[in-house]
């Protein structure tokens, strides 16, 4: 298996969310626990990437495994900066990032994106669309720190950004992905309180 840290980006505002999304129940547990035991089937290796330490005073009593950090006090709120952040930490050759919302991911489909990831700058699904899931991807974790920050340099907080500058990307078509999780459930992610207790239903 590849050596790889899985970061769980649980800061942000959460402002559509109304409270804390890493604390809110999904079928009677937190999120992050939900995701932490996401985490562990793929890597020992796991971070949760945090805003401030306000956010984690709050989240910390629910951290059973794994290691906490946070993002450079000032830093601008984005899923970039969280991801520089999990990159600067990882202490692993690549990251598989995950949002603190897709509690129905499946290890076993995030499994095959980490065993494509040797020889690539990063691995990322891709919609018919062109829509694409950064995070939801695996990366080489030195190469995406530094045109993270490159990027975040010249002003801009897109995942996206990063992903122009990076070399080698395989993108893996989710219609490829539907033999690990037929309904793609793995990037269903909830932005409100009423997606998530509809998702519960």
């Amino acid at each position: 298996m590849t050596d790889v840290t899985v970061a769980i980006l649980a800061g942000g505002n959460s402002k559509r969310f109304g409270s804390e999304k890493a604390l809110a129940n999904f079928h009677d547990r937190p999120l992050i626990s939900h995701m932490l035991d996401i985490a562990r089937k793929v890597s020992g290796n796991i971070l949760i990437v945090l805003s401030d330490n306000a956010q984690l005073e709050k989240i910390k009593p629910y951290v059973k495994i794994g290691r906490t950090v946070v993002d450079p006090e000032g830093s601008t709120k984005s899923a970039l900066s969280g991801a520089i952040t999990a990159f600067e930490y990882a202490g692993t050759e690549h990251t598989l990032l995950l949002p603190i919302d897709a509690p129905l991911a499946k290890p076993h489909l995030l499994k095959v994106l980490v065993e494509m990831s040797p020889t690539h700058g990063a691995v990322v699904p891709s919609w018919p669309s062109g829509y694409i899931e950064p995070l939801h991807s695996v990366y080489l974790t030195e190469h995406a720190y530094y045109h993270g920050m490159k990027v975040t340099e010249s002003g801009s907080y897109k995942m996206s950004s990063m992903l122009e500058h990076l070399q080698n990307v395989l993108y893996v078509s989710t219609e490829t992905l539907k033999q690990f999780d037929a309904k793609l459930e793995t990037f269903k992610n909830f932005n409100t309180l009423r997606d998530l207790k509809a998702a519960e239903r």
